[in-house]
């Protein structure tokens, strides 16, 4: 269901969408990929994948939402409540390089090499499309509490394999500090909230003394330390202000827009060295997969 959700996207972008920002995206992603030809074998196979990056990986300029992102928000009434579902699905998407665990009759697992994260893969006839140990690029939507595959791959051959997973490491160490980092701010933004907590609740039983008692000695004091409480609270506010902005900034800007750049950035580099295996095997693979 969710590839022709995917293929109905790409005719929408057919349509809707200008010709020549297309033909700028393409440009741009050629740029790491390399030109696609009507000759290749693959041909099919990466303009889907240019189209899959257009739609999931790019960003409205100016914005920090992706093309699909953009185009679900602006047209919520041009579909079916479902269609819509299953868009939001598709934009909830895992890009990766991934390696084949199990293989079943009609489902796979797989290592996000990225993340080493594992995931249950509903997929048909899995044993005539994966072989254990098979490394390749590709992309998991999540539906319905299980996971698909888009459909398009880029395989990598079994020699690459060390080179990829020396590349796929440097951004696993890149993402794991960021999650470190999340996991510290979270847990003092918990500490934080029950510190406010506290001293809400402070403060309000000093409002109830001191509207219990008529010594002036006592209100004075019980005055004092309300007044305490209230700045120590405009203070905890501000703290929880700040981490709340730091912990968005991080999912955001670093774990969800850099680190999906970057993880697009190798992808797409693997991409084109596959391409010009492809082409040419005339040349040593260890020639071409290398920095």
């Amino acid at each position: 269901m969710l590839k022709d959700s995917l293929d109905l996207l790409f005719e929408y972008v057919a349509k809707h969408i200008p010709s020549e920002q297309i033909m700028l995206a393409k440009k741009e992603y050629q740029k790491t990929t390399g030109d696609i030809y009507e000759d290749d074998k693959s041909y099919n196979t990466r303009m889907a994948l240019f189209l899959e990056w257009y739609l999931l990986d790019q960003y409205e300029p100016g914005s920090q939402q992706t093309i699909l992102e953009n185009i679900i928000e602006e047209n919520p009434s041009a579909w079916t409540q479902d269609s819509l579902d299953a868009y939001k699905d598709i934009s909830n998407n895992t890009l990766g390089i991934f390696e084949i665990r199990k293989v079943r009759d009609n489902s796979v697992t797989v290592l996000d090499l990225f993340t080493d994260e594992k995931y249950l893969i509903e997929e048909q006839d899995s044993k005539l499309a994966f072989r254990k140990n098979d490394l390749f690029q590709g992309r998991i939507f999540p539906h319905l509490g299980k996971y698909y595959f888009s459909g398009y791959f880029c395989f990598h051959p079994k020699k690459t394999h060390r080179y990829i997973q020396s590349k796929t490491k440097v951004f696993y160490l890149i993402q794991r500090a960021w999650k470190k980092e999340l996991y510290r701010l979270e847990k003092f933004l918990l500490k934080t909230q029950k510190s406010y907590l506290k001293n809400s609740k402070s403060i309000e039983k000093i409002k109830t003394k001191i509207g219990n008692t008529d010594i002036s000695a006592k209100l004075e004091h019980l005055n004092t330390k309300l007044l305490d409480l209230v700045e120590l609270k405009t203070g905890i506010e501000t703290s929880l202000q700040l981490t709340e902005k730091e912990i968005s900034s991080l999912q955001l800007e670093k774990i969800k827009i850099e680190g999906r750049g970057l993880t697009s950035e190798v992808i797409n580099k693997l991409a084109y060295m596959n391409l010009k295996w492809e082409r040419s095997r005339q040349i040593d693979i260890e020639d071409i997969y290398k920095d």
